[in-house]
Order: C-alpha cells, then structure tokens, then sequence
C-alpha cells in the first residue's frame, strides 16, 4: 500500500484525525510512539530548526525534500509536508508535488499566499484565484488520485470570511481534498465556515488562534476532520532548551533539569535499538 493510500483509509476511517506538526526524524519518532497516525511537517518549524531563519521565504523546495526522505525513512506513519505555494507557476507546483510523492510524502499542503511577502511583519497578499486552481489542478494531475491535497487561504486576512469560504469551496472543485480558512477571528467565523464550506474542511489548532481556545467537543461537533497543531512540538522543544541552556550558563550544572531529561537510553528506547539490534 502506497503512503497515500496508507493516509486516506487512515483519513476515512477516522471522524476527527489529530494532526501533530513536526520538523525534524526525532519529532516524527516520538510522535508516531505517542500513537499519531499521522504526521505533518511544517514549512515554518522546519525553517526556524533547519536554517535558523524565520518562516519568510528561506526554505527552498531541496530543504522540503531532504526533511520528506529523511523523516519517511525514519517512521511508519504517513506524512503530509508543507509546500508552501508550490514553488512556482502550475508546472513548478506540479513538479514539486511529483518530487514529494516520491520523497515518500502521502499529501501535501498548498496556500494561496504571495512569496516573497512585501513585508512579513505587517502584511499578506493572496494570489489569484485563476493562479491558485491552476495549481491544483496541476498537482492532482501530477500525482494522482490518491495523494492528498490540503489547501490553505489566507483571504480572511485580506478580504474576509466569505471570500476565504468561496475560495476553499473553489479549491474542492480544482481537485483539493481538504481546506481550511488562516487566522479565523471570532467563534462565530469558525461556525459560519463550517455551516458554508463543500469541502472536507481542516482546522488549525495553533496554540494562538480562536480555534484552540475552543473545546475539542464543540470542534468536533462543527465537523472539522482533521486538528492541526502545525509548531505546537518546535515551541515546547525550543521552550524547554531555552529553560536547560540558561540554567546550565548559569549554574554550571543541569543537576535542575534532569528529572526533564531522557536519559541517553530512553532515547535509544525511542528509536527502536533494541528492534534494529534483534533484527
């Protein structure tokens, strides 16, 4: 059975799949022993842990597909990765999408944001809609049936909730399986998406967004299918390094941080020593 096919049984089978976000081999492993069935990897965390650099643009296609090889060949689980806006015009998106197909990605995830941002701390602008569907339709065509396309708007944050709803309505009529709507500001919103939407619809569960301050129970009772939680394993790692680094500058020891420690053991554990040693 192929990745793709492995995610949508996965993804059929499953009312509400619990999406973790990860970036590196160690964050897919200890998610896949945690019991995720799936894995995705953000653009964003993989930028900040890979280069160093904030989420604007940095992270090229080769960084995608060296994380993709890297992180498939270390887990069972399928994995959906980031691709940002595909790289390009519709051929490029296509391109990119066969690579990550092969790379071992079973989906993937495309937005309609223009990159380079003209300044990323104040400002997004969206493609055109004609630009976007060529995409995916391109990226259907490229891959196939099975492999799962995510698409990501940013409209809410520059023309509002009904454009942001129409176009991931669009976004199902160009082959997308799954969408959702960035930066939902109100509860109100996150119903009206649910109530409006004609396709499979995500939700992103980033720890500062309305979506997370809302109970798993009423997310669940609007029909959203998948939960992502994009950076939510690169923020508790870099908080906790951060917490180690000072002490341990500061104290000359880690003797207060080693009830938080994995024990070089514990992490051999994790990554399945004794079953590589047996076989």
């Amino acid at each position: 059975m192929t990745n793709a096919k492995k995610l949508r049984t996965i993804l059929e089978e499953t009312k509400y799949l619990v999406l973790p976000g990860v970036y590196d081999c160690l964050s897919a492993k200890l998610a896949e022993n945690a019991g995720a069935k799936a894995i995705f990897l953000s653009g964003g965390a993989l930028s900040m842990a890979n280069l160093g650099r904030p989420d604007i643009g940095f992270l090229a296609l080769s960084g995608f597909l060296d994380a993709i090889q890297k992180i498939n060949a270390s887990v069972r689980i399928p994995l959906i990765a980031d691709a940002d806006n595909g790289f390009g015009n519709a051929i490029h998106a296509a391109d990119a999408a066969k690579k990550y197909m092969l790379a071992g990605a079973a989906g993937l995830q495309i937005d309609d944001q223009v990159l380079p941002q003209v300044n990323p701390s104040t400002a997004k602008e969206k493609l055109a809609w004609e630009n976007v569907a060529h995409k995916i339709r391109a990226i259907r065509k490229s891959t196939g049936p099975d492999f799962v396309i995510i698409f990501r708007t940013i409209a809410n944050m520059t023309d509002g909730i009904d454009e942001a709803i129409k176009r991931i309505n669009l976004a199902a009529e160009a082959g997308a399986d799954y969408a959702y709507v960035e930066a939902i500001k109100t509860k109100e919103d996150l119903v009206k998406v649910s109530q409006e939407a004609s396709v499979d619809l995500l939700v992103n569960m980033n720890e500062s967004g309305i979506s997370s301050q809302q109970s798993i129970d009423f997310i669940k009772s609007l029909n959203f299918k998948i939960g992502l939680y994009p950076v939510t394993s690169l923020g508790v790692a870099a908080k906790a390094m951060n917490s180690m680094f000072h002490n341990l500058i500061a104290t000359e020891s880690t003797s207060g941080d080693r009830n938080n420690l994995y024990t070089p053991a514990e992490v051999f554990a994790a990554m399945n020593l004794s079953e590589i040693v047996d076989i």
